[in-house]
């Protein structure tokens, strides 16, 4: 049933019926129910995760993982990027859709989505484990079911500086909107009758509470609803749910992850126990759930880069749900790759809960040890300890999303030319990556290599400075890992544990490279902003003796810089048979928030374009006549 892991993976569990000796003790005992979810390729992968995580204890397994087919049908108007983050998102009417909207919402999506999670539950009453879900509501419809039902909208819920169209989600404050909830969620029910557990995410993604103050646009909704109070409006959407839930038998536990509202305790406190939101269950506040790791792989600081582990982390997170008071533990696997080493983490701690620094680290050198020997477990360590240290700085650094999934990702800075005149750029060497730009405004934002989501955080000299030092400090951490690596890989070893060193390292030159890019986009970015302010005009006829300017010195090694990266990066990718970066499955698929199947070609296309505009340079600056 499971692959069989050396270096970084578990190296095994007792059968399930036979359980852990220690399966009732420290984590067990403290949460009523534990969770666990993971990215999985397909109902066997999802039938050999739910195995293996109910013999560490799990009750409950998560459904949706960001691993259901994403619903491309929302991406309904032409450059309009918005629908990216919405259309991967579980949600109640689009999956389990009501008779009323039916005409509205492709069906064909919703039955391949229902059938996915119909067949999971079969999984887990065959195992004997309960379900989680995960969910974003009230979710945006599509206008046609506004201009049909126009008291049936509620508030305007994309993020206008990232949108090209107002989308709309329904107001639950309206009875007709919370009888399409009940009849979805009973339909959901009547396929899942496992789910007990729905947590939700609003105010975010195309979805939000009408008259919320945690709105993108402003707070707004239905005005004969204005000024009904949050509590209130949040009470009857839940209780809508529960009901339906009762009446099919079952019960429902649900929790909003992340409202922005202003006051969220004063909300909670009246709710009934059993209803939270962000994590402060009613009425007297406690904590809902606690949440150990992450659910998908582009929550994690390196992203794209995948398969780098971050045991410290886990274990630091653990320790804090030991600690938390909470009633549910959901333990999020996002990193896929490495998930037998975080099952074997888990285990461990369940054993003898690590409450302090030194337990951690003796517990992480256990573990060191039993995948690779007493003599190299040292190293194993210092290579954890040290990825740990290189995600530290990109996680203080984060706005909205990690450095990498905003501008290498979604302002595709791996795969577009750095060129001084990118408004010039003839339309087929501009679409390969423009239409994959997270960018709703201005040619103008859109060529501005510092503009991450309508904000400018990193740009300008200072910014130059700040992602040169906050970059430095990752590729230093790293190189600390890959020292470690190679000396690991001086040591003997089977022919499996080479290979997932192997890979390993891989991996980390390819996130040293994910590194240098990164503060190439920005500084070359900061050049061209100086450039523009000074207004540079180059001598029509320079003297003999002439030098390169300052200036034009810098801005061609950035260039060139980014060009011999660009270059070693496809000289690595073109070396290993495993997928070092997360790529789309195909090209219909590639999309802002993931990168295309032919990235090597779209390295190559950077290459040839930016050497083809070299002689761009001349019409800025001086030309050097020595």
């Amino acid at each position: 049933m499971f692959h069989k892991r050396t270096v970084l993976c578990c190296v095994g569990f007792v059968v399930a019926g036979t359980r852990f000796s220690f399966a009732q003790k420290a984590l067990d005992q403290r949460f009523e129910k534990i969770v666990f979810g993971c990215y999985t390729e397909d109902i066997r992968d999802f039938e050999e995760f739910a195995i293996r995580a109910k013999v560490s204890g799990a009750t409950h397994i998560n459904l949706s993982n960001e691993d259901l087919p994403w619903a491309r049908w929302e991406y309904d108007t032409e450059n309009d990027p918005y629908p990216s983050w919405v259309c991967s998102n579980m949600g109640l009417l689009k999956v389990a859709t009501p008779q009323a909207l039916k005409t509205y919402l492709p069906q064909d999506y919703a039955e391949r989505v229902l059938a996915i999670l119909e067949a999971r539950c079969r999984v887990l009453r065959k195992h004997g484990l309960k379900a989680a879900l995960r969910t974003f509501e009230p979710q945006m419809l599509p206008e046609k079911v506004y201009v049909d039902h126009p008291l049936w909208r509620g508030p305007r819920v994309d993020q206008p500086s990232r949108s090209r169209l107002a989308r709309w989600a329904p107001d639950v404050d309206n009875p007709a909107v919370l009888q399409l909830y009940g009849e979805s969620l009973s339909i959901l029910l009547k396929h899942c009758p496992e789910i007990e557990l729905l947590s939700l995410t609003t105010n975010d993604s195309g979805t939000g509470l009408s008259w919320s103050g945690g709105l993108y646009s402003g707070s707004s909704g239905n005005t004969f609803n204005k000024n009904r109070r949050m509590d209130q409006r949040i009470l009857d959407f839940f209780s809508s749910l529960q009901e339906a839930a009762q009446l099919m038998g079952g019960s429902l536990q649900i929790d909003i992850v992340s409202t922005r509202e202003e006051f969220p305790e004063r909300i909670a406190a009246q709710l009934p126990g059993g209803m939270a939101i962000e994590n402060r269950e009613g009425p007297d506040g406690r904590p809902f759930k606690c949440e150990v790791g992450f659910l998908m792989d582009y929550y994690q600081a390196f992203y794209p880069v995948q398969g780098i582990p971050d045991p410290v982390q886990f274990l630091q997170d653990l320790q804090a749900a030991n600690k938390s008071g909470a009633k549910r533990l959901f333990v999020l696997l996002g990193d896929r790759f490495n998930k037998e080493l975080y099952f074997d983490l888990y285990d461990q701690f369940n054993l003898s809960p690590a409450n302090d620094a030194l337990s951690q680290l003796l517990l992480l050198r256990n573990i060191a040890r039993n995948k690779i020997g007493e003599g190299a477990a040292g190293d194993l360590l210092d290579v954890w300890l040290a990825l740990h240290e290189a995600r530290k700085p990109l996680c203080h650094a984060e706005n909205g999303g990690h450095v990498f999934y905003l501008g290498s990702v979604q302002q595709r800075w791996l795969t577009r030319p750095f060129v001084p005149f990118p408004e010039e750029l003839k339309p087929e060497d501009q679409d390969y990556f423009r239409k994959y730009q997270f960018q709703a405004r201005t040619e103008a934002h859109a060529n501005d290599l510092a503009d991450l989501q309508a904000s400018r955080v990193y740009a300008g000299w200072s910014g130059k400075f700040f992602m040169s030092k906050l970059m430095s400090s990752v590729r230093a951490s790293v190189s600390q890992a890959r020292r470690s690596v190679a000396n690991l890989l001086k040591t003997p070893l089977s022919p499996q544990q080479n290979r997932e060193l192997q890979l390993l390292d891989r991996r980390l030159q390819a996130l040293t490279l994910l590194c240098v890019n990164a503060e190439n986009a920005i500084s070359y970015q900061a050049q061209m902003d100086r450039l523009t302010t000074l207004k540079c005009q180059p001598e029509f006829r320079p003297e003999a003796g002439t030098p390169s300017s300052w200036d034009r010195n810098l801005i061609l090694e950035t260039a060139r810089k980014e060009i011999d990266n660009t270059a070693m990066l496809l000289q690595l990718l073109e070396s290993s048979e495993e997928n070092l970066f997360d790529l789309a499955p195909s090209k219909e698929t590639e999309d802002i928030r993931r990168l295309g199947p032919d990235f090597k070609e779209q390295l190559r296309t950077k290459l040839r374009i930016m050497n083809e505009h070299w002689l761009d340079y001349n019409r800025i600056f001086t030309t050097p006549n020595r």
